[in-house]
């Protein structure tokens, strides 16, 4: 009996040796089928062996992931102290006659948004916020206050003006973005008077793209006219949003990227940003001088680049410089008459490269350089005629 019971112990401990030795081989094999050779077939040397590839054909690797709610701000109320308060309305009235009875001059309105540039009341917007001709104004501030103001500077090339507000102190100015900072793509807020006791008005969006060969003067460009803008993906009614011409543009931060203007093209109105950088100079300046003079060449000409380059009678092609031109190519419609331009022997289809050394192109076009220099100015173009260079002395206007 002993014998018998000796035996059947040792076929029991054989028997759970093998099954033991069987579960601990089935999980190895799935710890290195599901997590070792997955492993080793991201090591780049090891995962061309065949051996590899086919272990983890149909595995999934799951990597542990945390959930994380990310959202954005729904208001954008911290301009409210920051670029908000900065924001004006500009009130034009305008003195107009009629026949009716009992009235013999009635006041026309005109809403419009400037931005608060100085404490004691300066104050900058584009031409198209108001009426400048034959009216008074006054300027509601963002702490609801009214003041008398007069338009003491309307700047012909970029379309700027500056209002100067009557006893006016200690008031809330916006800080200004470096012009570096600013980014295709980044989000932005139009910020205005609404006209409506002059409450507050936003409207947010996207820099699109900055518009290199843009004329504010119109379809050509004007060597007197700012080219260059940031055009802005924000739906603007002409009608209904007519009083944020003028009005602030700023970025997430609060800081002031530009200056929201206009131009009309037939029935359609084009709205773009005017850049910070113009709008800090003017400012800058006319603190200092009193005054920004600008010189002015009279002419009309086409930005080359790349994708609009000319090529000369010997082969050369043109990618940067200021075509002289109209569509007609006619002399009196690309010069004006009586101009700095054609009084120095500027001809149409000069190509203008370079402005006292300066090279003409899509960093600095020609309306930016000549705007540096002011009336009685002299200055030396560089320019391409029947394929020959050749330099123009111009007195600037």
């Amino acid at each position: 009996m002993e014998k018998k019971a000796t035996k059947i112990k040792k076929v029991f401990r054989a028997a759970a040796f093998c099954g033991l030795v069987f579960v601990l081989s089935g999980l190895s094999l799935v710890v290195i089928d599901r997590y070792l050779f997955p492993k080793m077939v991201s090591i780049e040397w090891l995962a061309k062996y065949k051996i590899f590839k086919k272990a983890t054909e149909n595995v999934v690797v799951v990597n542990k992931t945390e959930q994380m709610t990310v959202s954005e701000e729904q208001t954008i109320s911290r301009y409210s102290n920051k670029s908000a308060s900065s924001v004006v309305e500009i009130v034009s009235r305008r003195k107009k006659e009629t026949k009716a009875v009992g009235l013999n001059v009635i006041r026309e309105s005109k809403i419009g948004s400037g931005l608060l540039v100085t404490a004691d009341g300066l104050v900058i917007t584009h031409k198209d916020a108001f009426s400048a001709e034959n009216s008074d104004y006054e300027i509601l501030a963002g702490t609801g206050e009214k003041y008398k103001a007069k338009l003491i500077f309307v700047d012909s090339f970029s379309d700027m003006a500056l209002f100067k507000m009557e006893n006016a102190e200690n008031l809330s100015t916006a800080s200004f973005i470096s012009p570096e900072d600013i980014n295709i793509g980044a989000k932005v807020a139009v910020i205005g008077r609404s006209g409506d006791n002059a409450q507050i008005s936003f409207k947010s969006g996207l820099i699109g793209r900055f518009a290199q060969s843009f004329s504010t003067g119109g379809a050509i460009a004007s060597s007197d006219k700012l080219q260059g803008v940031y055009f802005v993906d924000i739906e603007i009614n002409e009608e209904e949003d007519a009083s944020l011409v003028g009005c602030a543009v700023a970025d997430y931060n609060g800081n002031i990227v530009g200056i929201l203007g206009s131009r009309k093209t037939g029935s359609y109105r084009q709205y773009f940003i005017i850049p910070v950088n113009y709008v800090e100079s003017l400012v800058d300046q006319f603190i200092e001088k009193g005054s920004v003079p600008r010189g002015s060449l009279g002419a009309y000409y086409f930005p080359l680049t790349k994708e609009n380059s000319i090529q000369t009678k010997d082969g050369r092609e043109i990618e940067k410089g200021a075509l002289v031109y109209s569509p007609s190519f006619q002399q009196g419609l690309a010069v004006i008459s009586g101009s700095a331009a054609e009084k120095a022997g500027i001809l149409v289809g000069d190509v203008i490269l370079s402005v006292n050394g300066e090279e003409v192109n899509s960093n600095q076009n020609l309306a930016q350089l000549i705007s540096k220099y002011k009336p009685g100015d002299v200055v030396d173009l560089k320019v391409i005629r029947d394929e020959k260079e050749m330099n123009a002395k111009v007195i600037l206007q």
